[in-house]
């Protein structure tokens, strides 16, 4: 089925760090053609299959991070992500550039966008897209992004922000939460700031990729 790049850029690997992780790429693939893409949905459920695939992601680099989603139409996506480490994003798209062409099988590089309906718990605290309001301006070629919590006033406000950062890289994916972002502010939402024209979280995506299409035109 093909693998899928993020559409922005970094900065190309070194000849070094090609070389000394290239290897290890190469042998991850080769062991997941055989190992596990045979298997397809059938190994969702299985955690000793996920405890194998993380192993062998770590030999590529420890710090590695994976989700399986699906089957959708008979195809499982493998996602291969960064965790949000920008220094590790090289590895991600070198990883992902290097994948098989595997039948039942969507290699995507980075967390890719997911709607922002889902609840998040973090510990005791417990938010969903629908309580996160947003407003954005340029900076420095990126956006300066405020985010405002509806009942921030309460609870575990470090866990609350820790959620609220899970959905925000649902709602713009982990390359364009990564890239797209100069600064980012959590604060309570307030029927004053309310009336200023904030929006819900659902709308981010459609309007930053509006904002940096007009920039780039």
């Amino acid at each position: 089925m093909g693998s899928l790049m993020p559409s922005g850029a970094v900065a190309a690997p070194t000849i070094e760090q090609f070389s000394r992780s290239a290897p290890n790429r190469a042998a991850f693939w080769r062991w997941f053609s055989e190992e596990i893409a045979p298997k397809g949905a059938d190994g969702l459920d299985d955690d000793t299959l996920i405890g194998e695939i993380d192993s062998q992601l770590r030999l590529v680099h420890p710090d590695l991070a994976f989700e399986l989603w699906g089957p959708d139409d008979g195809v499982v996506q493998f996602v291969i992500s960064a965790d949000g480490l920008t220094p590790l994003f090289d590895e991600v798209i070198e990883l992902v550039r290097g994948a098989p062409d595997l039948w039942g099988w969507e290699i995507v590089a980075f967390r890719p966008r997911r709607p922002v309906t889902a609840r998040i718990q973090a510990q005791d605290t417990e938010i969903s897209g629908d309580q996160i309001w947003y407003n954005f301006e340029p900076e420095d070629g990126r956006l300066r992004l405020a985010l405002f919590i509806d009942g921030g006033e309460v609870g575990n406000w470090d866990m609350m922000c820790a959620a609220t950062g899970v959905l925000l890289e649902m709602a713009l994916g982990e390359f364009d939460a990564a890239t797209m972002i100069s600064r980012l502010e959590y604060c309570p939402l307030t029927p004053e700031i309310q009336s200023l024209g904030v929006k819900p979280l659902s709308y981010l995506a459609e309007d930053v990729d509006r904002f940096f299409a007009t920039t780039l035109n």
